[in-house]
């Protein structure tokens, strides 16, 4: 088994490294604004830079102090308009307050990339009741994109991302677990969830896309394969620390993976396309489940009561 296992992932990573793309697009993005939650490291910070670099006015919403990272990417960029506010997805009070913030101070928002998450967590329920992992990597976002549609109504052709993973391959995503709060508190566990919540992160994709076309506001889904972020680090060093160093000759840098987030941002292949799941730069299958418009729907309107939307605020 632990053969298979390594012949296996020798091969994924072989692969990760054959598929480092680069976006096609040369849009300038001077007088666009971009919100990236996450935006303090890894893909997030890659992407971060890449949309400053282009003349974007950015936005790195994190609970983690993200000054630093503003302050690189303004040197590395030039770009001045780069800055960092708070939000903790693992709290609905405080994505609200951060919304509110955003409403208050940009008229528009042109990007929005739902890009934090976290792999691992000592704590299996949130303040608000929810499961940690699938708060932070889904249903916060679920929240914040709907509490944003107004700037985003406001922008010409606004684009709205969830980051994803191949993990969500591996989900076992049902109804009665989608916010499983008393389980054993085991690694097998929490993997489990962190697939699951990169699958509804897809589902995110597809029904945004399909309610909010009228609009004339895009949403995508990007599977950015293997980066050598801190998140996959702490994650891999904990179940096979000593691969480690193999998988970084392989793994993609935060740059690199934010490619096929710049693609799916600003690509004008993409203006009158929506609901895509991306990888590479290239559109991707999906897991066959989400073909299921049912279980998608209904994974749907039970996030809206777990996130406590108001009648008002739903699609």
């Amino acid at each position: 088994m632990i053969v298979l296992i390594l012949v296996v992932l020798t091969i994924y990573l072989l692969i990760n490294k054959w598929m480092k793309k680069k976006s096609d697009s040369l849009r300038c993005l001077m007088g666009k604004t971009a919100i990236v939650t996450g935006g303090n490291s890894g893909a997030g910070y890659g992407i971060a830079t890449l949309l400053a670099s282009r003349g974007c006015k950015v936005i790195i919403a994190d609970c983690v102090n993200g000054e630093n990272s503003r302050d690189e990417i303004i040197r590395k960029t030039q770009n001045p308009n780069v800055s960092y506010k708070y939000v903790d997805l693992s709290s609905l009070k405080t994505v609200r307050e951060f919304c509110e913030g955003i409403k208050i101070s940009e008229k528009k928002i042109d990007i929005l990339i739902n890009n934090a998450a976290i792999g691992l967590s000592t704590n299996k329920m949130t303040a608000d009741g929810l499961n940690h992992v699938m708060q932070v990597n889904f249903f916060g976002a679920f929240l914040l994109t709907h509490l944003l549609l107004e700037p985003l109504k406001n922008a010409d052709g606004a684009r709205v991302i969830f980051v994803s993973s191949a993990t969500a391959l591996l989900h076992n995503l049902r109804m009665e677990n989608l916010n499983l709060t008393d389980y054993p508190h085991t690694v097998s566990y929490i993997k489990q969830f962190y697939a699951n919540s990169k699958l509804c992160n897809i589902m995110a994709a597809r029904v945004f896309a399909k309610r909010l076309k009228k609009y004339g506001i895009t949403a995508y889904s990007v599977d950015p394969l293997l980066v050598g972020s801190q998140l996959f680090r702490k994650f891999f060093e904990f179940v096979v620390e000593k691969l480690w160093k193999i998988c970084m000759m392989v793994c993609m840098n935060e740059v690199e993976a934010a490619e096929t987030y710049l693609h799916l941002a600003s690509s004008e292949k993409l203006d009158n396309s929506s609901g895509g799941h991306y990888a590479a730069c290239s559109k991707m299958f999906i897991p066959r489940i989400l073909k299921n418009e049912q279980f998608c729907e209904e994974i749907w309107d039970e996030t809206e009561k777990l996130v406590k939307l108001e009648p008002e605020e739903r699609l």
